[in-house]
């Protein structure tokens, strides 16, 4: 373009030459801003007015040098504008195109060139611009733009590539000289990917809204707060039966049909999953037309958004038939098959809401007498029979409130509510006795059932339902114990067998948790009051009663298999304690334990009594056995093998409590124990009662002539002492002289009277 100009600018300087009686006109047009234009108009007028060629030759050098100067500054100002439309060029993200007053591309940008695919501008310079273009929006811009105005469309086209790509355009007229259009000016900026979003979206929308009009679910959408609702889906109108425009008027109107018991518990679920962030679950009633009822249950998922929550989504479904299975289950998994009653598991829910209200009730429990010879001479089928008539009359027996059920076999139980005084309660029993009572008639003949009636009273008798169903089982085989065909309430003897069976229950743990210890009481001589041995007695350091003595729980272990698991343990102490006896104490030469007559059966006895004394490491004569003599005569012949390998072993035999028992000599001569211990019955009368005196004294006269030693036990007063020392006892023991006391103790004792005796 700038040697166009020059060589322009060429031509127009030799017709200067020509023309120079016309410099006035170069100087007029130079004030103006147009010189070139004055010299172009001198140098023509040479062709009319021939001037001198001085003249000529000051004309041409002037205009030259107007000339010059005046390029310059154009040339300056070109370069200024082109920088700053490279500039505007550089950072514009749109493609921007110059086009023909006849639609054809003059001058593109680098932008543009990237956007259409194409590296060259000389490639698209010279392209049709409006046939690029899908439709007629492009090419009715184009002429709104050539008409002067600025106007914008969007539309598809093709990159060089092929690639159809949709664009927004924007068309605006240029000006040349004297105001007219000389090109058009087109932004575009390419849209593609946001086209394809919104085609999206609208797919989006299209399957949502199929979604929402086939499906029966409610799909709704609120603020977090719940105070606006953003969008419901129209199975919402099926669901409520209600239109989508009753919300647009008042948007809490859809909960005008949930049933008022079920509300609060929903939006404490709504709230929730908005406080938590986590998603909820609700099932609730709607209240619908003409009485009906359905279930809905509503999945609530609260939407995060920055940490908290934005928004809420829930999908609600109907879940009336589900609720309906449910609450057959319900029925079928709290029902008796047989007499439609409540099974076991209802009645404990019963119980367990019962107990939580601590409101007063009776717990009857009652069982069929001899219900089996039903099944035994008529069979399972009149059983089964009988078994439905008896429930149906011990439902309508009960007054309103009372739940009845059978927890299995040919028992039944019942909750009447209320406060029952003995009166009240043998009222109610009776009438449940009469209902059993009166004649059932089976496919095979009539018979009449009697029944025996357990109760316990809410809190009396128990604060649990395990405790009333335990206090009522009770009650009720104390009936059958009374002869049947009766009823009894958990009374004082109910609660120490309920006491027994407890502590039998805890001794179980005591085993387990090393709960026992051993006490030793001394053993002393009569004729020099040394010491010589002990006695082993269990105690129970019980958790929270302390520390409990045999009496209170001996015959406990004794009527369960767990004496027979105590008893071997209490062994492997005692043998332990001789070891550290014979250690430090050797004249207590002797550790008695009892044997209970269980242990004493017990085929592990020998085998575990020979493991501790070869893990003692001790002299087994060390070790004496005390059993009773009704342990020995219960079966001569095996007491008198146990006792053949126990003395094998090198173990002492002692007969304990002897005289209270079924004293016999043939026994004392037979079993040859190698001590006797006197009962303390005989010791306590043995300073005041002659006869009790005498026998004593034979008693001891005897076992010294078969060469048994004689030990008494129970020795409490100076009198007592003295009596035995004058009958020849060899030895005592007793409160008098030494209380059981733990191991570590008694040998702090014997220390410290061996100590004062030496000083």
């Amino acid at each position: 373009m700038q040697s166009r100009a020059t060589d322009f600018l060429g031509t127009i300087g030799e017709s200067v030459a020509r023309n120079l009686p016309y410099i006035d006109y170069a100087r007029r047009f130079d004030g103006l801003g147009l010189a070139p234009l004055g010299v172009l108009i001198a140098a023509c007028g040479t062709f009319f007015m021939p001037l001198p060629w001085n003249v000529l030759l000051a004309a041409l050098v002037f205009a030259a040098t107007l000339v010059m100067h005046r390029m310059r500054e154009a040339k300056r100002k070109i370069f200024v504008a082109r920088q700053v439309a490279h500039g505007l060029l550089s950072i514009a993200e749109d493609c921007l195109t110059l086009l023909s007053l006849e639609g054809r591309i003059m001058c593109i940008s680098d932008v543009g060139l990237r956007l259409i695919g194409s590296e060259r501008a000389d490639d698209v310079v010279g392209i049709d611009w409006l046939a690029l273009w899908d439709g007629p929006d492009g090419r009715e811009a184009f002429e709104r733009a050539q008409r002067g105005e600025s106007t914008s469309f969007s539309g598809a086209c093709r990159t060089m590539t092929g690639a159809l790509k949709w664009w927004t355009s924007t068309l605006a007229p240029v000006y040349g000289e004297h105001g007219k259009i000389t090109a058009v000016l087109c932004k575009s900026r390419d849209i593609t990917a946001e086209v394809k979003l919104i085609d999206e979206l609208r797919g989006n929308a299209r399957v949502q809204k199929d979604m929402e009009d086939h499906v029966d679910a409610v799909f709704w959408t609120a603020t977090h707060d719940f105070r606006e609702l953003l969008h419901v889906s129209s199975a919402f109108e099926r669901m409520w039966e209600m239109p989508v425009s009753t919300l647009e008027a008042d948007q809490t109107a859809w909960s005008q049909r949930v049933h008022p018991d079920d509300l609060p518990a929903l939006r404490d679920e709504m709230r929730t999953a908005v406080n938590t962030g986590a998603a909820t679950q609700s099932y609730f009633r709607l209240c619908l037309p003409h009485d009906r009822t359905r279930w809905v249950r509503a999945d609530i998922y609260p939407v995060t958004e920055d940490g908290a929550v934005s928004r809420v989504v829930s999908v609600c479904v109907d879940a009336t038939d589900e609720r309906q299975r449910l609450q057959e289950l319900h029925r079928l998994a709290n029902t008796d098959s047989l007499t439609g009653l409540s099974n076991r598991n209802a009645m404990m829910d019963a119980l367990v809401k019962r107990c939580e209200s601590d409101a007063p009730f009776a717990y009857l429990f009652v069982d069929i007498d001899r219900f089996k010879s039903i099944n035994d001479t008529a069979g399972h089928i009149a059983g089964d029979a009988v078994l439905r008539t008896i429930a149906k009359r011990i439902h309508e027996t009960l007054p309103d409130g009372a739940v009845a059920a059978r927890p299995g076999g040919d028992e039944f139980t019942v909750i009447l509510p209320g406060t029952f005084e003995q009166e009240s309660i043998a009222r109610a029993c009776r009438k449940l006795s009469l209902a059993c009572h009166r004649p059932i008639e089976t496919d095979c003949k009539s018979v009449t059932m009697t029944c025996s009636i357990g109760v316990a009273l809410y809190p009396e008798h128990g604060r649990t339902p395990e405790a009333l169903f335990i206090s009522a089982d009770m009650a009720m085989y104390a009936a059958k114990r009374a002869g049947r065909n009766t009823f009894r309430v958990f009374g004082d003897r109910e609660k120490d067998d309920l006491a027994r069976a407890h502590l039998e229950a805890e001794l179980h743990g005591a085993i387990r948790e090393n709960q026992f210890v051993l006490h030793y009481q001394p053993q002393y001589r009569v004729d020099s009051g040394a010491l010589v041995g002990v006695e082993a007695l269990l105690r129970w350091n019980h958790p929270q009663l302390g520390l409990l003595g045999p009496g209170a729980f001996v015959s406990v272990l004794e009527e369960s298999a767990l004496i027979v698991e105590a008893g071997h343990w209490v062994i492997r102490e005692a043998v332990l304690a001789a070891s550290q006896l014979a250690l430090a104490l050797p004249a207590a030469c002797s550790v008695a334990l009892n044997v209970s007559p269980k242990q004493f059966r017990d085929p592990r006895l020998v085998s575990v009594l020979r493991h501790a004394i070869r893990r003692g490491g001790i002299d087994s004569n060390r070790i004496t056995l005390e059993i009773t003599e009704s342990a020995l005569i219960d079966n001569v012949d095996d007491a008198q093998d146990v006792l053949s390998n126990v003395r094998a072993m090198g173990v002492r035999i002692a007969i304990d409590d002897f005289g209270t028992g079924y004293s016999s000599l043939s026994y004392l001569a037979r079993f040859r124990p190698d001590v006797l211990k006197l009962d303390k019955s005989f010791v306590d009368n043995i300073a005041t009662d002659v006869m009790v005196r005498t026998v004593v004294e034979g008693v001891i006269d005897l076992a010294h002539k078969l060469g048994v030693m004689v030990v008494a036990e129970g020795v409490e007063t100076q009198e007592q002492l003295d009596t035995l020392r004058d009958v020849r006892c060899d030895k005592v023991q007793g409160f008098l002289l030494g209380r059981p006391v733990p191991l570590e103790s008694l040998m702090e004792q014997a220390e410290a009277n061996e100590a004062a005796t030496a000083q």
